[in-house]
């Protein structure tokens, strides 16, 4: 009898943590182990805080609240979202699987959500075939913004950014204003290297200036980046800096020439 116990008590907690681990649509109820939601948490706030914001009530209706969004159950349409943007939410196909898990499992049990952590296998089959995963990178030393672009740059910046950050852009600011960092040259760039300059026209795009974000237009925005790359000693070439998410996805920010 006491056999038959054990057996049936072993029975029944494999039932459990199995079912408790992933149910059959997909959905893994168990929380994200420490390591992942910490890398969640960086990638997270590196990437997606600037337009959430930090405590996920984001700024509808451009880019919904994640606390309580029911949409996050759907681990296919939350994992395809963040790896091909939606609306005005910049994509992220350089995003390795278990990058995607790891963000898409903080924000899945952060800010009162329960709905579950997510692995890199469950994702695999989703995002192995997306368009646009594996679109060429290019440098922005490759020449991707015009001379005119950086001359319109240089006057938006004097008359919007130069307070806070300074004529040369060294963060420098005026003596009335509060200091904010270099936005050209080795500390800018060592800051977003490896990023894609659909990263920065978002941060600028949405939240500068600070007392007033959300007010530059998509070629003042443009502008902007070509004046900041332009004082970063990177070359202008013959076509003008796009604004389209997807085309600027696939131009990536390195401290030096490739």
């Amino acid at each position: 009898m006491k056999s038959f116990l054990v057996i049936f008590l072993l029975t029944l907690i494999s039932y459990v943590t199995v079912g408790h681990a992933q149910t059959p649509d997909g959905k893994n109820d168990g929380v994200p182990d420490s390591a992942t939601f910490a890398l969640g948490d960086e990638i997270y706030n590196t990437n997606c805080a600037v337009c959430h914001q930090p405590n996920g009530a984001g700024a509808p209706p451009d880019f919904p609240s994640l606390a309580g969004n029911a949409n996050l159950a759907d681990i296919r349409h939350a994992a395809v979202t963040i790896r091909t943007g939606r609306g005005k939410m910049l994509a992220f196909p350089q995003f390795t699987d278990s990058e995607t898990a790891a963000v898409l499992s903080y924000v899945r049990n952060s800010w009162g959500n329960d709905y579950g952590t997510v692995t890199a296998n469950q994702l695999a089959p989703i995002l192995a075939n997306l368009s646009g995963t594996t679109s060429e990178k290019i440098s922005v030393w490759r020449g991707i913004y015009t001379e005119a672009q950086n001359k319109r740059g240089a006057e938006l910046h004097s008359a919007a950014c130069a307070q806070c950050h300074g004529l040369r852009l060294n963060g420098a600011a005026q003596p009335d204003q509060p200091p904010s960092p270099a936005i050209a040259r080795t500390a800018f760039l060592r800051k977003w290297t490896g990023q894609s300059v659909a990263a920065l026209f978002g941060y600028i795009r949405y939240k500068m200036p600070p007392d007033a974000p959300d007010t530059l237009t998509d070629e003042q925005t443009t502008d902007a980046i070509a004046h900041m790359l332009a004082m970063s000693s990177i070359p202008a070439g013959e076509n003008e800096l796009p604004s389209d998410s997807k085309s600027l996805e696939t131009l990536v920010i390195t401290e030096q020439e490739k």
